[in-house]
């Protein structure tokens, strides 16, 4: 026991933990909800770069067609799209075959799989949700908090483009449709004198999904964006250390002022609110997993379009609605229009107070902000745009032939 004591001691002093861990946290900042959703999003990242480590272990990159028995990827009574008989046989991708054969036939892989879905959807939705509260909050009004706020700004932006890498690794018809729309995005630079779109097919050598090309999604995916968001992560944590969390929303400055003076050391105080949390979290993910699998979606083959009815992952789902909505050229470049404007509030919102009676109009901004992207995404799934939108027949559950532990499984391909 004195030797574990004595290596804890030794942790504490080498790297620099114990003023970590005593560094003071205001007290209103445990007990507010507004404060918890960025650790949510951090531990998200965390949880999603484990899972994602042994997947990166399983899959393979790849756009060569193979066909696969369709018995093998429906049931039985679902074997009729449309109310025709489908073909024996689907094309898809290695990299589908390869999802395919992480996701039923390997041990633990439907969990493993699922879980890094869900972790990557319940990021994207804190970062939403940590994104409108720094806006009600002014975060960026207080010394030093212009620079964290285009921190953040960035790590929104890499986590919705991080999102979208992994929904195309699978090279289902869905993930196909988002790496379509987001060469479209990139492209619309070149229409105003950036060639930033043309500069990214000239980097992947082509503008149609190759085998070059996936793979640089997939390093992008499992390498160089996670090592920005980490650098970006970990700028934003040194800053709050030590420039403090944003002040309450109260308008008595006296208050305001004793609120920010009472404080309380991190360890043990937020530090056992945090542990809470990553349970809480892991909990409800694998709540997720049992209850709510999302099925693997139909495979794409190489030299085949992408059919209508297929609708792009929910992160994007609202930025499709409006292109079809709205003439392209002008809704194409909203995201673009979003993000700038998100990176400019700190120069605009730089007079009056702090409390929300101050800030209604910058508040009500920020509603109308995140309204256009709910309105948006809700639209995308409930009505017909332009015409009805039917998805093919998911495949809802894995097969009896290829679920792990009952018989021994056929290979696919």
């Amino acid at each position: 026991m004195r030797a574990l004591v004595r290596l804890w001691e030794l942790l504490l002093e080498r790297f620099h933990l114990k003023e970590f861990l005593e560094h003071p946290v205001p007290r209103y900042s445990n007990i507010n909800p507004l404060y918890w959703f960025g650790d949510v999003a951090a531990v998200s990242f965390f949880l999603l770069a484990l899972t994602g480590f042994f997947l990166a272990l399983l899959y393979t990159p790849g756009v060569q067609v193979i066909e696969i028995p369709t018995s093998a990827l429906m049931p039985w009574d679902k074997l009729y799209l449309h109310g025709e008989e489908v073909p024996p046989t689907l094309k898809a991708t290695q990299s589908y075959v390869s999802v395919y054969t992480i996701t039923y036939l390997t041990p633990f892989g439907f969990v493993l799989r699922q879980f890094h879905l869900w972790a990557a959807y319940l990021m994207i939705f804190a970062a939403l949700v940590h994104f409108f509260a720094k806006f009600v909050l002014g975060s960026y009004k207080r010394k030093g908090g212009g620079a964290l706020w285009l921190i953040g700004v960035l790590l929104g932006f890499l986590t919705i483009s991080q999102a979208v890498l992994g929904y195309i690794l699978p090279l289902h018809l869905d993930g196909i449709l988002a790496l379509m729309i987001g060469l479209n995005l990139f492209r619309y630079f070149d229409y105003i004198g950036i060639p930033v779109g043309g500069t990214i097919i000239a980097l992947m050598g082509s503008n149609y999904p190759t085998d070059a090309v996936v793979k640089i999604i997939y390093v992008a995916h499992i390498l160089i964006v996670p090592a920005i968001i980490l650098i970006l992560l970990v700028l934003k944590i040194q800053g709050i250390l030590y420039g403090g969390v944003s002040p309450p929303p109260v308008k008595n400055e006296e208050i305001r002022r004793k609120m920010v003076e009472d404080k309380e050391p991190f360890y043990p105080h937020r530090f056992a609110l945090m542990v809470g949390q990553v349970f809480l979290q892991i909990s409800l993910l694998l709540l997720l997993v049992a209850f709510f699998p999302l099925p693997l979606l139909e495979p794409w083959a190489s030299g085949e379009p992408v059919p209508p009815g297929v609708r792009p992952p929910w992160p994007v789902m609202w930025y499709y609605t409006y292109v079809k909505m709205i003439d392209p050229f002008i809704s194409v470049g909203l995201p673009i229009v979003l993000v700038l404007f998100a990176l400019v509030v700190p120069l605009l919102d730089r007079k009056g107070g702090v409390s929300i009676s101050e800030r209604w109009f910058w508040i009500l901004i920020a509603i109308i902000y995140m309204a256009i992207i709910g309105y948006g995404t809700v639209l995308g799934f409930i009505i017909e745009i332009p015409k009805q939108i039917t998805p093919f027949t998911r495949i809802a559950v894995p097969p009896e032939s290829a679920v792990p532990y009952i018989t021994t499984p056929s290979p696919i391909g």
